[in-house]
């Protein structure tokens, strides 16, 4: 997951990441659903050929146990906002 996230941080704009820095997680989650997280649904989980482990990876957390490309993109979105928010502003 975290080179995932280290490969969408490097195409993501600084100023773009100053914005989501003022916004809540449910704000940016909400905001990227359609955008992002449609880019992260395609390329990152359906185009995965490793998807399995990928899965695997997250564990057995009882909101992973039908992981879809919905509720995939949704955690990434997630981890990517923590990941943004929990650097300097």
């Amino acid at each position: 997951m975290d080179l995932i996230l280290d490969e969408i941080l490097k195409t993501l704009p600084l100023e773009n990441q100053e914005k989501i820095k003022k916004m809540t997680v449910d704000e940016f989650c909400f905001s990227e659903h359609f955008k992002l997280g449609t880019t992260i649904k395609d390329k990152y989980f359906y185009k995965n050929k490793a998807r399995e482990q990928l899965v695997n990876s997250l564990g057995n957390k009882k909101e992973y146990i039908f992981l879809d490309g919905d509720v995939f993109s949704q955690i990434i979105l997630e981890k990517l906002y923590e990941r943004i928010t929990s650097t300097k502003k």
